[in-house]
């Protein structure tokens, strides 16, 4: 497996997104999150780097792979509790919270949660799937047939989500295991850059014969041309063994 990652303010003064990659096993298998924070210019940034450091620390390697998203699981609840007592303590945090999507990838299955609108998509075969639900108003006004998907990518009311990390102190993160094949790419990101590029615009960019680096450099720039008023974070990671596509 190879992967890169990016993460910028783009029109905004901070960023409030944080993203991580870190390999267990000798490369054999990677975790990757990224989360996009809220509450405030300093408390968002403040949340998802906590989320981020949390997670790293709770992980346990030895599990990853055989208990997957218990592993995950635990923490994930842990990164929560770390968010929602600091928000307690702190009363300039009040209030503050946290998108997630982190997956654990091996080089033929991945296991991934999310929490809030950022997501995770699989590039296939020159197609693009969209593994994760988000947890938002628009999401379920989609789901429930108000409006499309494309109207969703420009209603006033986008950025309100109905879950975060760190706001109770329990949190209902959502589980999805896949399996992968060489050539197979994941990639996770908050919503500075599928709020701004369709499906089609990002499947454009991951077909082409480009580095890990190059691919998350021109998805970021892509969403930035787009118009993006929001940070922009993006992790790639390209299964370069498993089953043959």
């Amino acid at each position: 497996m190879i992967y890169a990652s990016k993460s910028i303010a783009g029109l905004r003064s901070n960023n409030e997104d944080s993203v991580a990659v870190i390999s267990y096993d000798g490369g054999r298998i990677l975790f990757a999150a990224v989360a996009d924070g809220m509450g405030g210019p300093v408390a968002g940034e403040v949340a998802s780097r906590t989320i981020i450091s949390a997670l790293m620390d709770e992980l346990d390697p030895a599990l990853i792979g055989s208990d997957t998203e218990q592993t995950m699981r635990n923490a994930i609840r842990e990164a929560n509790l770390a968010v929602y007592r600091l928000s307690q303590d702190n009363s300039d945090y009040r209030g503050m919270g946290s998108t997630l999507v982190c997956a654990a990838v091996s080089s033929d299955s991945f296991t991934a949660a999310n929490v809030g609108d950022s997501r995770l998509y699989l590039f296939r075969g020159g197609c693009l799937s969209r593994i994760t639900q988000d947890h938002s108003l628009v999401a379920s006004l989609v789901k429930s047939g108000v409006i499309t998907e494309e109207q969703a990518m420009i209603h006033p009311m986008r950025n309100i989500i109905t879950r975060a990390v760190g706001i109770d102190l329990t949190v209902a993160p959502d589980f999805y295991t896949g399996t992968l094949s060489a050539g197979d790419i994941l990639l996770l990101c908050s919503d500075g850059l599928h709020g701004a590029l369709g499906s089609d615009r990002i499947a454009g960019i991951l077909g082409k014969d480009l580095p890990p680096e190059e691919l998350c450099d021109e998805l970021v720039a892509a969403a930035s041309e787009a118009g993006s008023a929001d940070n922009i974070s993006v992790v790639l990671v390209r299964c370069e063994g498993g089953a043959p596509a």
